[in-house]
Order: C-alpha cells, then sequence, then structure tokens
C-alpha cells in the first residue's frame, strides 16, 4: 500500500487521479468525525464531501504529507463546526433554536445519530490523540492493523498497543456512563 506521502506527491505532480486514493483510505473516518459533530447523517455526507474538496484545494500548502490524515480530520472539524454554527443561526432567524439544540434527541429513523452511537463517537472523541487516530481508521475506516501502521508511519506494535489502551478506555468510561 502506498504511503499518504506518495499518493499526495503523486497528486502534486499532476494525477489528479491518485486523490481517489486518499479518499476511499478515509472517507469512514472523515464521516465519522462529521457525523458525531454534526448529529445527523445527510449533513454529515455533506461535510465530508466539502472536507474532501477544501483538503484537495489546499493540498499544496500541506507542509508534512505524512501527516495528511490529521490535517484532513482538523478540516473536516473545521468544516462541521462551521455548519453547526450556520445551523444554528438559520434556526435563529427561523425561531427554530430549540428543535436545532435537542436534535441528538431524535429518532435514529430520521437520520440522526442514537444516543448509543452518540455516546461511543463522543468517548473515542475523547481519547488521547494517538489513540483516537488509531481506533478512527481502524474500526470506522475499516483498516487493517497493518494499513494503520502504515498509513500513520508508526510500528505495528505501537499501533497494536494504542488499540489495546483505547480498548480499555473506551470500555472504562462506557461502563462508567452506564454505571452513572
Amino acid at each position: 500500500m502506498q504511503s499518504d506521502r506518495d499518493v499526495v506527491e503523486s497528486v502534486l505532480r499532476g494525477r489528479r487521479d491518485a486523490y481517489a486514493t486518499l479518499v476511499s483510505r478515509y472517507e469512514r473516518a472523515v464521516s465519522a468525525a462529521a457525523l458525531r459533530i454534526v448529529g445527523d447523517r445527510h449533513a454529515a455526507q455533506d461535510v465530508a464531501q466539502d472536507a474532501f474538496v477544501t483538503a484537495f484545494e489546499k493540498l499544496a500548502g500541506l507542509r508534512k504529507p505524512d501527516a495528511f490524515g490529521a490535517w484532513l480530520m482538523k478540516i473536516t472539524r473545521r468544516q462541521a463546526m462551521r455548519h453547526v454554527r450556520q445551523r444554528r443561526r438559520t434556526a435563529r432567524l427561523n425561531g427554530q433554536e430549540k428543535q436545532v439544540e435537542d436534535a441528538g434527541a431524535q429518532p435514529a429513523s430520521n437520520g440522526r445519530l442514537d444516543d448509543e452511537t452518540r455516546r461511543l463517537l463522543d468517548a473515542v472523541a475523547a481519547l488521547p490523540k494517538q489513540e483516537q487516530a488509531v481506533v478512527t481508521l481502524r474500526y470506522f475506516g475499516d483498516h487493517s492493523v497493518q494499513d494503520v501502521a502504515d498509513i500513520l508511519g508508526r510500528p505495528i506494535g505501537t499501533v497494536t498497543k494504542q488499540l489495546s489502551r483505547a480498548h480499555t478506555r473506551l470500555r472504562d468510561t462506557l461502563k462508567q456512563e452506564h454505571e452513572s
């Protein structure tokens, strides 16, 4: 598997189609991050698409091509927060502020997150950055442990240990919330 650096450099040399490799590599992680913030699957898809377009447009400014994934996640979070602020502004103008604030409590059938999914995504977001990255790539990005190690440029043993620590933290966090 090509590293992020190799793919980014390929795109910057004019192989625009190589960007599809990065999209397929990160689309699930980006969508999950957007969903956690906006709380609506349809809006998360829009945010994810905007994040990929923004990243493509600003790719030449990326100083560390090895850090593409982390950089893309920052763009995603920024886009998602911008979307939430815009949605709140629009709701206030329409006198519907209460509906927007209660959006996370809506049933899952309308595209909103259920409480259990929201708790899990919040717990993942609370992990230390390294653990958050490996969990996001492994479980939301559907990458093998070897792929995660290659993407992040870390030894496989380090990734395995970070996943193990993340599992323990997630289990403890979710158990504490359940007992509360």
